[in-house]
């Protein structure tokens, strides 16, 4: 073995292939590994004692942990495929080429400046920011606040990863390939069930890779090669290796992230959304701190994590090792040092002699054992030197660059936390433990609290049995295993030490969060667990208190003269892990964000040159055979409506047909209108309202025929109306005789609007009467146009004559070509969008959130008489009785004139006699346009009492500038209504 600075690589052992050379970056510097490392045992490889700071004090921190436990460990990340801003080197598997940096430290981890922070320790204790920073302003602090948090910075580098959605269903999902997992999937295997088996490692096995344990005389991983093998064999079993369980809901869901990986990095992600009818937590335990005066030295870490280093990765964290535990897990860490050729001076154990069950096999490796001995402190500062033992009559300083501690296990219950259920304390084991699990879960090996591999095996059997049994597949127990391993033993947890200074006990290393500052929240009554949490930080960095909260909540109580079970825990909440967004978004970028919808005529658009723009579908804004530019053309299509005929393509506003003996009674519930009393071939204008009474949507209802309608909600709404529709009719009123079915992509509408446009209605043949007399404003009729199947609204949003003709949508390209062609001597014009929001402005038809926001009513809108006439019930009724809906200070939509200059949408309304900004301001313009017809300026506004303020001149701010304006009725073209019922 080659020694190295802070750890070297074993000359033997490990599950790496030594074969495989892998080269790597880490600040600049080049290094290698091997392949199967992971970062974090490459770096300790390598000599690499300090990876970044602490957040408050800006101490030297180093490696804690091998994985997700590990508080200290951030790095930003790149290899071939994507960057990483933030995360744990030991969830990071080696790839050629990979860079690492930094993300704490400045210039670097090793000598960072603001590490000046620990000379004011003794003014920087748990919430200091709370009682110095609220003077004289806390914004003067705030951005040097957040200047100094988080971890990493994005990049703007365009990730080459291909993400994945994948959806799944299972009999059941085991959650962790350990002894546990495995056994209950392997009893599982073979018995026709779907099992899918998830673990976030590349390997199958967890602490078997490591642990010296054999099954019947057999090797671990001769065990776990032939139980995996078993596995794969049965085609109903999914292996899903590398993938992070990351939250679990109602109904057995669950979310996982799955890691694709190659030689060069992770090149896939898959966002995996799967439900199980049953589960199996076997997600194992992390290993549990000690407190003692500077426990936070590099160099110091968990002993499980040393045992793993030495048993997977062939890598040893230091050269001189002393052990310090209150369980037989610390003798262990020992042993295996010892085997591994590492020198081991001395181990503590706070518990008498008698307790330690491994004691005389650490002896004879030949590792002196102390006992009822406690480290009272660590000397060095970027490393680890030596360390402090006080035992019952004698002081001792052991020179060493390691310490391995191990203060108990924590079962990771978190999933188990995401669906409501309260981890109870277990106080023979000291750990918290989940006693009720929810229906169709199995909690079994050391996330229920085992402590010995021949209980976890009998438990794993025993949960896939009753499994089985739940699902109609007789199983045998299966045949007890010989188990050859070393057990944890009992634990004698000593939670605040009796020596040594708590200002210097760190609790959570990350945040900086020592003994002291409990002592500090508990005398200032923050003892409340959610209370201590915010106060302190205790357990909110990016471990989520995977290695502090336990001892935390155990000093607290403590400190309270209360149990720990008293204390309890805070609340656990998805993602168990961090989870990028990108990877929740998957492909969703660009076109694929959200999949684009065309008309069904797009083609013909095309053709006729239309700006294409998204409104929700791609729709034309204006069209370039009308005219040079946007104005001229949109100037264009707006005269040919007004003084000829316009053909315009609403084929995306919404249709949903409503049927059934109660179809009357059901819409009029929704609308403001009744639409009960509507008769066969009429319609209906009208606003509907949530709860709250404010507007949710508008449009318009016709009545086809007896018990048939079919609602016009707008073209954004349409989903969410028939969606509206559907939760009222399943959840509140299921004994209505109505059903409801969205039709928007089966019809395709063209309106004709103009003073020409019943001639152009004409040339299509239609097989109904459509003179004025027999077929009036607001009326439908059914029947043939051009000799295809059609339904024709006489309707209007412009205010000149319009029909709206929709066919089944496969007409649609031919008969907005029939419209256009057999238009000859009326000069019909293709209409885009603008030219026809406007037109719908010179009339003062609202344009649902543009002319109305979160708070508009059908009262500030000019429908208080509607309201007022409807004696029954309607959705949001009862709302608009109340204070908020009848104030006289609300804001009401009026028209607006220019005096002089040019209206735009978002122009403030100022307070009567200010002309100079900032001031009060009393509404804003809502839609603004130029209007060829009345060549002017106008809009539509909210203001403040605007009903009553019709005639007054009021100033404008708008584009820093301010014009004088007057508010009018929004009515500004055709007050009458002569054009629209000619």
């Amino acid at each position: 073995m080659t020694s190295a600075k802070h750890g070297y690589r074993l000359a033997a052992g490990g599950v790496i292939d030594r074969q495989r050379a892998v080269s790597f970056s880490y600040n600049g510097d080049h290094l290698r590994g091997y392949a199967g490392d992971t970062l974090a045992s490459a770096l300790i490889a390598n000599g690499v004692g300090v990876i970044g700071r602490s957040f408050k004090y800006h101490r030297p921190r180093g490696f804690y942990g091998t994985g997700m436990e590990d508080p200290n460990s951030m790095l930003a990340v790149r290899d071939a495929y994507g960057f990483e801003p933030a995360i744990r080197a030991g969830q990071v598997r080696l790839s050629e080429g990979l860079e690492a940096c930094s993300v704490t430290g400045w210039p670097s981890p090793e000598f960072d400046v603001a590490a000046i922070a620990q000379l004011a320790s003794n003014v920087l204790g748990a919430g200091f920011y709370y009682k110095t920073m609220m003077w004289p302003n806390w914004r003067l602090f705030e951005p040097f606040i957040r200047r100094s948090t988080g971890f990493g910075r994005l990049d703007s580098a365009i990730s080459r990863r291909e993400m994945h959605h994948r959806h799944e269903v299972a009999d059941v999902l085991v959650i962790g390939g350990g002894p546990a997992g495995l056994t209950a999937a392997r009893q599982l295997a073979h018995s026709g069930l779907k099992i899918v088996l998830v673990d976030d490692q590349p390997r199958l096995g967890g602490a078997l890779l490591w642990e010296a344990v054999s099954f019947d005389g057999v090797p671990a991983s001769e065990w776990v090669d032939r139980t995996v093998d078993a596995l794969k064999a049965d085609a109903n079993v999914t292996i899903l290796t590398s993938t992070m369980a990351t939250a679990a809901y109602e109904d057995n869901a669950f979310t996982l992230v799955e890691q694709r990986a190659d030689e060069h990095g992770v090149r896939a992600e898959h966002h995996w959304k799967l439900r199980a009818a049953n589960v199996v937590l076997a997600t194992g335990m992390v290993d549990r701190p000690l407190l003692f005066a500077d426990n936070d030295r590099p160099g110091i870490m968990l002993g499980s994590s040393v045992r793993r280093l030495i048993g997977e990765f062939g890598v040893a964290p230091a050269d001189r090792l002393t052990v310090y535990t209150n369980n037989d897990s610390g003798y262990l860490t020992a042993i295996a040092a010892r085997k591994a050729g590492i020198d081991v001076p001395v181990l503590v154990d706070t518990r008498p002699q008698g307790q330690a069950i491994h004691a005389a096999a650490a002896e004879q490796s030949g590792v002196r054992c102390v006992f009822d001995s406690q480290i009272e402190g660590t000397s060095g500062y970027k490393h680890l030197k030596a360390v402090t033992v006080r035992g019952s009559s004698t002081v001792e300083s052991i020179r060493c660059s390691g310490l391995a501690v191990s203060g108990g296990w924590t079962p990771l219950i978190q999933l188990a936390g995401h669906r409501g259920v309260k981890p109870v304390y277990q106080e023979r084991e000291s750990m918290f433990v989940v006693r009720a699990a929810p229906p169709g879960w199995h909690v079994i090996g050391g996330a229920a609290g085992s402590l010995h591999l021949t209980t976890t095996l009998a438990q794993a059997r025993a949960a896939a049995s009753a499994i089985g049994s739940d699902r109609g597949v007789p199983m045998e127990q299966g045949a007890d295993v010989s188990v050859d391993c070393m057990s944890y033993g009992s634990i004698s947890p000593q939670w605040i030490p009796d020596c040594g200074a708590r200002s210097r006990m760190w609790v959570d290393f990350q945040n900086d969060v020592k003994v002291s500052d409990l002592d500090l929240a508990a005398r200032e009554n923050y003892v409340s667990v959610e209370h201590l949490k915010r106060y302190t930080t205790l357990g909110m960095g990016t471990d989520q208190g995977r290695t502090s909260n336990i001892n935390g909540l155990a000093v607290m109580a403590g400190l309270t003269d209360r149990t720990i079970n008293a204390v309890g825990t805070t609340t656990f909440r998805p993602p168990y892990s961090a989870v990028r967004m990108g990877t929740i978004a998957n492909r969703r970028d660009g076109d694929l964000h959200q999949p684009r919808r065309y008309l069904p005529a797009h083609a013909i658009h095309e053709k006729l040159g239309g700006v294409l723009e998204d409104f929700g579908w791609e729709r034309p804004d204006w069209y370039r055979s009308n005219g040079a530019d946007r104005e001229s053309a949109v100037e264009a299509e707006m005269v040919a409506v007004r003084n000829h005929v316009g053909v315009f393509d609403g084929s995306s506003l919404g249709k949903i047909e409503v049927t059934g003996p109660d179809a009357g009674l059901f819409l009029s519930r929704f609308y403001v209108s009744n639409m009960a009393t509507l008769k066969p071939g009429g319609v209906r204008y009208s606003v509907m309202l949530k709860e709250d009474g404010v507007i949710f949507d508008d449009g318009v209802v016709a009545c086809l025929g007896p018990n048939h309608f079919l609602a016009g909600p707008t073209s954004g709404n349409a989903e969410a109306v028939a969606g509206w529709f559907e939760q009222w009719r399943q959840t509140e009123w299921p004994t209505m005789r109505v059903a409801v079915a969205p039709v928007t992509a089966n019809w395709a509408s063209i309106a004709i609007a103009g003073p020409c446009a019943r001639d152009l209605l004409a040339r299509l043949e239609p097989d109904f009467d459509i003179s004025p007399e027999v077929f009036r404003h607001m009326q439908v009729r059914e029947g043939h146009v051009a000799g295809v199947p059609a339904r024709v609204a006489r309707v209007s949003f412009t205010g000149e004559l319009q029909y709206e003709v929709s066919v089944p949508s496969r007409y649609a390209a031919s008969l907005l070509n029939t419209l256009l062609e057999r238009g000859s001597g009326l000069t019909p014009r293709a209409v885009g969008m603008e030219a026809w929001l406007r037109l719908r402005l010179e009339k003062g038809y609202i344009h649902l959130g543009s002319d109305t926001n979160g708070r508009t009513t059908p009262l500030d809108i000019g429908m208080g008489g509607i309201v007022a006439k409807r004696k029954d019930d309607f959705l949001g009724k009862r709302s608009l009785s109340l204070a908020f809906a009848t104030s006289e200070e609300r804001e009401q939509l009026v028209g607006v004139e220019a005096i002089g200059g040019t209206l735009q949408a978002g122009g403030r309304i100022l307070a009567s006699g200010h002309e100079r900004t900032p001031c009060p301001s009393e509404g804003y313009i809502t839609s603004a346009c130029f209007s060829p017809s009345l060549g002017k300026s106008i809009g539509l506004a909210l203001v403040v009492r605007g009903n009553e303020r019709k005639g007054e001149t009021v100033s404008v701010f708008s584009d820093g500038s301010i014009i004088r304006c007057r508010l009018t009725s929004p009515t500004f073209y055709d007050a009458e209504n002569k054009r629209l019922n000619t």
